[in-house]
Order: C-alpha cells, then structure tokens, then sequence
C-alpha cells in the first residue's frame, strides 16, 4: 500500500487533523464485532454513562458526540435556550470555525463582536 500522506506530520489546527492512538484503534476494532442497538443503545454508551456518573456524581451525563463541532454544539445548547444568542468575538473559534452548526443545529444566534485581540 502506498501512503498518501507523511504521518510524521503534526498540526494543531483541529481535532480532526490527527490519526488514532493504537489502542483506540484496536478498542473501535473490537467494539466493531456483532451487532449492538444504535442511537445510544449500545453496551458501550451504558458504560460511558456508568463511569460518568462514577467519576462525576449522580447528576452526571455523557452526550457522546461525533467531533469538536458536535461537542461545541451540545455544549452551547446545554447552557442555553434554542431561541438564546451567543456573544463571540468575530475571530471566535465558534463563529469561523464550526460552519454555521450552532445556528442550524441548536438554534442560536450568533452575535458577533468585532475584536483587535483574542478569540
């Protein structure tokens, strides 16, 4: 197989720049035997849930989720109202980033603050 790109290349731009650690891969490639429910269904989300709540207290929840956009995305509508607005700066990660999805996905509004400084 010939490799397309230079795995010893390193960013920091986004999570979804950087390959598996070995034993992600070889957890997701045992998870991946047989058939589990979906949609949180599954032995596995039972189990995050459990280790959750043992780490974190009983008020504890997981949302698990598929990227940072997704994380961001349910940790804004975690502590805001569907029809709430979210002050950002204009070079904020939130607004340049994340494609629109906390206004399309959650509901909120962006209101965007012009900045010399800081995101």
């Amino acid at each position: 197989m010939t490799r397309l790109h230079d795995p010893a290349r390193r960013g920091f731009a986004s999570d979804n720049y950087a390959g598996v650690l070995p034993e992600v891969l070889a957890a997701v490639a045992e998870a991946n035997l047989g058939h589990q429910g979906a949609y949180g269904g599954d032995v596995y989300t039972a189990a995050l849930g459990e280790r959750v709540v043992e780490l974190f207290g009983a008020g504890a929840q997981s949302f698990p989720v598929f990227n940072g956009t997704g994380a961001n995305v349910v940790a804004l509508s975690a502590v805001s109202d569907r029809w709430s607005a979210v002050v950002c700066a204009d070079t904020g990660h939130i607004h340049v980033d994340e494609g629109g999805a906390p206004e399309k996905l959650a509901g909120l509004k962006l209101f965007v603050v012009p900045t010399e400084e800081g995101s």
